[in-house]
């Protein structure tokens, strides 16, 4: 459209709905905020928090990577265990695109195994895994494979459960190498992701 991008920043609003509170993350595809569903603070709901991914302008100047964005999308809407996070909507507002989901308040796997140096105590380590293994195997019954699966993709709730996140949308980005190996590297022409440090070797 030649429109010029839009940059989002916590304070901004999107659809005259979603009041972004704060940032709570970065990567290689887009920027999470907190926020707020004033549709869900009308209804007296005692949740209205939900989490807004908005992705790269890089989506939008390349119309297959919002094709195989959406059908991933709504892919992931279709999967329901209590590992894997629930994705509600995707949507645009003028050039900015963007997806909403299920709002986790203890931040990510990867801050947590940062607390623990020399490791994660068996006790809260192992129901990790678990938990994880079986949002895998839920998401591997309908066909779904993460593609980029890794500490910094999976939030924690207070209560310890781990919930996978971006289930499938990987596939909507490309790969390089970035210094550390730990992003997500991205490039939108190309349909494909992985990140370095975690990526098989067939990857």
């Amino acid at each position: 459209s030649g429109a010029p991008e839009r940059e989002v920043h916590a304070g901004d609003v999107l659809k005259e709905r979603f009041y972004l509170e704060k940032e709570v993350g970065r990567g290689g595809m887009g920027i999470v905020f907190k926020a707020k569903d004033e549709r869900k603070v009308e209804a007296q709901d005692k949740n209205p928090w939900v989490a807004v991914k908005v992705l790269n302008p890089e989506f939008r100047k390349h119309p297959q990577a919002l094709v195989a964005l959406q059908r991933e999308s709504r892919k992931a809407q279709q999967l329901t265990h209590d590992n894997i996070l629930r994705v509600y909507d995707f949507d645009k507002d003028g050039t900015v695109i963007y997806m909403t989901m299920e709002y986790c308040d203890a931040g990510a796997l990867k801050d947590w195994i940062k607390k623990h140096p020399n490791g994660m105590p068996w006790d809260k380590g192992w129901p990790i895994i678990a938990g994880l293994a079986r949002g895998l195997g839920r998401a591997h019954r309908d066909n779904i494979v993460h593609s980029d699966f890794k500490p910094g993709n999976v939030m924690m709730t207070q209560e310890g459960t781990p919930k996978l996140f971006d289930m499938g949308i990987a596939r909507a980005a490309k790969s390089g190498a970035d210094s550390k190996g730990e992003t997500t590297v991205f490039d939108a022409g190309e349909l494909g992701a992985l990140t370095p440090a975690y990526a098989s070797l067939e990857m």
